[in-house]
C-alpha cells in the first residue's frame, strides 16, 4: 500500500499533562514503513495507565506524539502477515510505541514485522486489543518469571484490577488456586481478602486459607503498604513477583522478612522486553482464547474522537474494564 500524502485521524500528545490538557484529536499524515516494518490499520487499541503516565510526561517524550501501544488490526502493506488480522503490544525495548515513535492511537500506525502475532479467531478486535499490556504483564510474571505450577496457590493484590484479572485467570488455567486481595470483589474470585480497611490483617488471612501454610506465590500490584504484608504471606521459600508504579518509600526488615524465610523476591518492569519475547507471549496467548482455556477481558469502547475521556476514565480508575479506542469505527 503506497500512503503517499495520505491523511489519517489519529490522537497527538501536544503537550504534557493532564488528557484534556495534553491530547487533541486531528489528521495526521499515513506513516510510510521502513525496512522490516509493516502498516497496521488500527481497528482497536487500548488504553493502558502507562499511556496515561506517558501523557503526563513522566518519559520525556518528544511531542508532538501519537500514544498507545496496544492494538488489533490488519496488515495492508507487504511482508509474511499481508492481510491479516494481527494483534499485541508493541512496548518492546528498541520500539519505543508511543513513547519515541508514533503509537496505536491512530488509524494506522508502523511496526516492525517481529512484533506481530496473529490475532484469536475467536476474540472481537476490541477484545484482542484489551489484551494486551494487562495479559502480557500477567503472563510474563506469573508463568515467565514465577513459574507458577498446577496445585500452589497464588495471592494477588489488586487484582481487580486488568493485570489482576488476568493474572487469576491465568491462575486458573494452569491449575494453580488464586487469593485475590483488594478493595472490591471481582466478578466469580472465590478466595478474597478485603483490604479495604487495612493490610495488617493480610497474612493471618491468608494462612486460613492455606491451613497454616502461606502463599507460595504471590504477585503485588500494589505495593505501597500492601508490600511487606503480602511478603509476610509467603510460605517458607516462597516467591513474590512485584509489579507497580506506586514508588512510596517502605521500610522493613530484609532479615526477618526475606532472608529467614529463605524467599525469592522479584521485580518486574515490561518496559525493557524484547519484541521477540512479547511476540512469543501472543503467540501462546492465542490458541488459549481460541480454545476458550481464557476468557475476554471486560471492553468499553470509544471512538478515537472521545480519547480524552477514555484516558481520564483509566486515571480515575476503571473498575476493572479496558477502555478500548476504535480508530476505524464509521469509516469506509
Amino acid at each position: 500500500m503506497s500512503t503517499g500524502t495520505k491523511q489519517m485521524d489519529a490522537v497527538v500528545m501536544q503537550a504534557f499533562g493532564s488528557p484534556a490538557q495534553a491530547l487533541a484529536y486531528r489528521s495526521e499524515p499515513v506513516p510510510e514503513p521502513g525496512p522490516d516494518e509493516v502498516l497496521v490499520e488500527v481497528h482497536a487499541a487500548g488504553v493502558n495507565p502507562l499511556d496515561v503516565v506517558i501523557a503526563a510526561g513522566v518519559f520525556g517524550s518528544p511531542l508532538p506524539m501519537i500514544p498507545g501501544g496496544d492494538f488489533a488490526g490488519i496488515v495492508v502493506s507487504g511482508g509474511a502477515f499481508a492481510g491479516q488480522q494481527v494483534w499485541g503490544s508493541a512496548w518492546a525495548e528498541g520500539v519505543g510505541l508511543g513513547i519515541t515513535r508514533p503509537g496505536t492511537h491512530a488509524r494506522f500506525v508502523v511496526l516492525p514485522e517481529r512484533s506481530l502475532s496473529r490475532k484469536p479467531e475467536r476474540l472481537t478486535m476490541a477484545e484482542a486489543a484489551a489484551v494486551g499490556r494487562s495479559h502480557l504483564a500477567a503472563w510474563h510474571t506469573v508463568i515467565n518469571t514465577m513459574d507458577l505450577q498446577p496445585g500452589e496457590t497464588i495471592l494477588i493484590t489488586g487484582g481487580a484490577g486488568m493485570v489482576g484479572q488476568a493474572a487469576t485467570a491465568i491462575a486458573r488455567w494452569r491449575g494453580a488456586t488464586p487469593i485475590v486481595a483488594g478493595r472490591r470483589k471481582p466478578s466469580g474470585v472465590e478466595h478474597f481478602i478485603d483490604t479495604s480497611s487495612g493490610s495488617g490483617d493480610l497474612p493471618e488471612a491468608v494462612r486460613e486459607l492455606t491451613d497454616g501454610r502461606g502463599a507460595d506465590l504471590a504477585l503485588d500490584i500494589v505495593g505501597g503498604a500492601l508490600f511487606e504484608p503480602t511478603l509476610r504471606s509467603l510460605r517458607f521459600g516462597g516467591r513474590m513477583a512485584a509489579t507497580f508504579n506506586n514508588l512510596t518509600r517502605i521500610e522493613f526488615s530484609p532479615g526477618a522478612e526475606i532472608v529467614n524465610k529463605q524467599l525469592h523476591v522479584s521485580g518486574i518492569a515490561s518496559i525493557f522486553w524484547d519484541a521477540a519475547d512479547i511476540t512469543h507471549v501472543f503467540d501462546q496467548l492465542r490458541p488459549l482464547f481460541d480454545r476458550g482455556l481464557l476468557p475476554p477481558p471486560p471492553v468499553k469502547t470509544w471512538p478515537l474522537a472521545n480519547s480524552a475521556d477514555a484516558y481520564q476514565t483509566v486515571l480515575d480508575g476503571s473498575a476493572g474494564i479496558k477502555q478500548v479506542l476504535l480508530p476505524t469505527a464509521g469509516k469506509a
